[in-house]
């Protein structure tokens, strides 16, 4: 049993607990479909894996969500990670605050006085890997590609949604916004545009499933060079790539269920992640350094409420039982689970200076009678959905039901194998627990806008939050952007559509077998920053 567990079961032993959860540990509450990683491994040695040897840099992606496919390159509209980072580019590219931008496929971009038009001037000669040109239809049309897009980063849809008009004119892209965006330059430098002329087939609303993810076409570093479904992909140099070159020569990127086992294998040289397990695991390797990545990375519960699809859960729906199910879990104990963890209630941190001073309390004994009085139908079990196999997750989802039985409800909690569909489209649940890495506090409540895509099939669509936002996103002094992360406090508590549980730090993991040059800082693994790569060596 590792050491944040141990801590979170000796809080559970204050409050006479400890035999309950030595039987939810032992099997009795144990959430349907979970394993543990100790039964989870990368590639073996009965499955096919990248030669080794030589200058190549070892990746992996985890397939344990359904984020990532086994047999293509995973979309960087929705999640990037190093592969993406190397084979995509964006117009800008950010520091490692995520907040100061430098041109990368732009050569320069220029703001109109009122903030409402940006010019965006190309660099000359830019192509993609298959030779053809990199031009302002691919970027025009990545952005409409976006927006269309079922699975992406809300970012997008809350800056792009701006836009009102967009033309080109050689390699000259005119943007003209309805209000001003103050994060749009920090949205361009995380939005990969890909290539119009291989994508303008495929629906665009599910693009994350074309064939061109089989063998993308790239802009970075990389271009592709063998895909071998179920195990690995291979990278080799971009020779279209009008960039300093990168000196390492090869990377290659394998499919695992477990990071640490990945890494244990030999199967990594660079990995992130913030589950005790992983932490612990990766700080007794030897020939690894773990650094620690401040984030603001959210681990949340969401309700399953109604779509704007008209499918409709009606026991999640009257605030009462809501209020109730999270007065019965004991979120400082969660929390005691993940390494540097801080509990918190709202998407504002509670040490920032717009934090409005709401809490979520804990209360066993109020919670069970207010949630017999809300009308819930006890007899009905509660189901809960999550997407994390590692054990920390699964740890947590066992405290969860075990708090929740304590109501007097029966509780079935499933691990999913895709959350993004069993959350927003398939939503056989009733509450959801999933993470959000993210780079500002604007993309936490970027997810409440009507036209979010994803969670509009579980908050309806409603546009109470959108005025707030838009204020949010278009404020340039702290005292309007401390004005309007109030009013969203205000909101998300009365509609308590989600309820955050906590904030954690992220790690990013390096081998030995890698040289990363002096200076350089990483950022949120989870986004795109400059980390001067090219000049990353093989040890």
């Amino acid at each position: 049993m590792n050491k944040k567990l141990s801590r979170a079961l000796a809080l559970l032993l204050s409050a006479s607990m400890l035999a309950v959860m030595l039987a939810g540990c032992g099997g009795g509450n144990k959430p349907q479909g979970s394993s543990s990683p100790a039964q989870s491994s990368a590639p073996s040695g009965d499955v096919s894996q990248p030669a080794a040897g030589g200058n190549a840099l070892r990746l992996v992606l985890s397939t344990n969500d359904g984020s990532t496919k086994d047999d293509r390159v995973p979309t960087p509209w929705l999640n990037h990670n190093m592969a993406t980072n190397l084979m995509w580019r964006s117009l800008l590219i950010a520091d490692s605050s995520l907040t100061k931008t430098e041109p990368d496929l732009a050569e320069k971009v220029e703001i109109s006085e009122d903030g409402l038009t940006y010019t965006i001037t190309l660099k000359d000669g830019l192509k993609w890997s298959d030779g053809e040109a990199l031009t302002a239809d691919d970027v025009l049309w990545s952005i409409d590609g976006v927006l269309a897009a079922t699975n992406k980063n809300s970012i997008y849809s809350a800056a792009f949604s701006k836009i009102t008009e967009k033309s080109a004119e050689g390699n000259v892209i005119t943007l003209k916004l309805d209000s001003p965006y103050a994060s749009m330059l920090d949205i361009l430098a995380q939005f990969s545009i890909l290539p119009k002329h291989c994508l303008e087939s495929a629906d665009p609303a599910t693009i994350d499933a074309a064939d061109f993810w089989k063998a993308p076409v790239t802009s970075g570093y990389y271009m592709m060079d063998e895909m071998n479904p179920g195990n690995y992909f291979t990278l080799k140099p971009n020779s279209n790539y009008e960039g300093t070159p990168a000196k390492i020569e090869k990377v290659t990127v394998s499919f695992v269920t477990d990071f640490l086992t990945a890494a244990q294998s030999g199967s990594a040289d660079f990995l992130y992640g913030n589950a005790s397990d992983l932490v612990d695991g990766m700080a007794s390797l030897s020939n690894f350094q773990s650094i620690p990545v401040d984030v603001l990375f959210y681990k949340y519960f969401i309700f399953n409420m109604k779509g704007v699809d008209g499918k409709e859960n009606a026991a999640m729906q009257p605030i009462e039982v809501r209020q109730a199910l999270i007065k019965a879990i004991d979120r400082a104990t969660l929390a005691a689970l993940y390494p540097s963890a801080t509990v918190l209630n709202s998407g504002v941190p509670n040490s920032h200076e717009a934090y409005n001073g709401f809490e979520y309390t804990y209360d066993a004994e109020a919670a069970k009678a207010e949630l017999a009085a809300s009308g819930y139908d006890m007899s009905r079990p509660l189901r809960i959905c999550y997407y994390n196999n590692d054990q920390t997750s699964i740890d947590l989802i066992n405290m969860v039901v075990y708090y929740l039985e304590q109501t007097g409800i029966k509780v079935e909690a499933t691990l999913s194998n895709d959350g993004t569909t069993d959350l927003f489209t398939t939503r056989e649940y009733d509450i959801g627990f999933k993470g959000k890495s993210s780079f500002s506090m604007e993309e936490w409540y970027s997810e409440y806008m009507s036209t979010d895509a994803l969670f509009a099939n579980i908050f309806g669509g409603d546009t109470s939050f959108d005025a707030a936002i838009a204020a949010l996103s278009a404020s340039t002094t702290n005292e309007a952007k401390n004005a309007a992360l109030k009013d969203l406090q205000a909101l998300e508590q009365e509609k308590m559509y989600k309820v955050p549980v906590f904030t954690v730090g992220n790690y990013v993991f390096v081998s030995n077998n890698v040289k990363v040059p002096s200076g350089v800082e990483f950022c949120n693994p989870l986004y795109v920053c400059d980390i001067d790569f090219e000049n990353w060596e093989i040890g």
